[in-house]
């Protein structure tokens, strides 16, 4: 357990213990021996999870899939496209309060 975290020293001289992956705190102690012990209490950091890219030719210019292959998208960085968002849901629209006649 721990794996993925770091101590290190900041400005003060106290030690700090950080998740390697995304920077986060996890704690600051006057002594390594207690950052290290916490690291040893701490789960396992995960990988921070990458956003799908666009591959790119040579030149710069936006990559084609190539029909031939169904298995692989040569379009996408890692060969395989994002899944597509389902298409948000319109509000219903607000009804107007009718207006009262005046009594004369």
């Amino acid at each position: 357990m721990g794996t993925g975290y770091e101590v290190e020293v900041d400005t003060k001289g106290r030690f700090v213990v950080r998740n390697s992956s995304t920077g986060a705190r996890h704690g600051r102690f006057g002594m390594r021996r207690q950052a290290t012990s916490l690291i040893g209490a701490l789960p396992d950091a995960e990988a921070p999870v990458k956003k799908p890219a666009r591959a790119r030719g040579k030149g710069g210019k936006l990559k084609a899939d190539d029909p031939s292959t169904p298995e692989v998208n040569e379009a996408w960085e890692g060969g395989k496209a994002p899944k597509k968002k389902a298409p948000k849901k319109k509000a219903p629209a607000k009804k107007k309060a009718a207006k009262k006649k005046a009594k004369k």
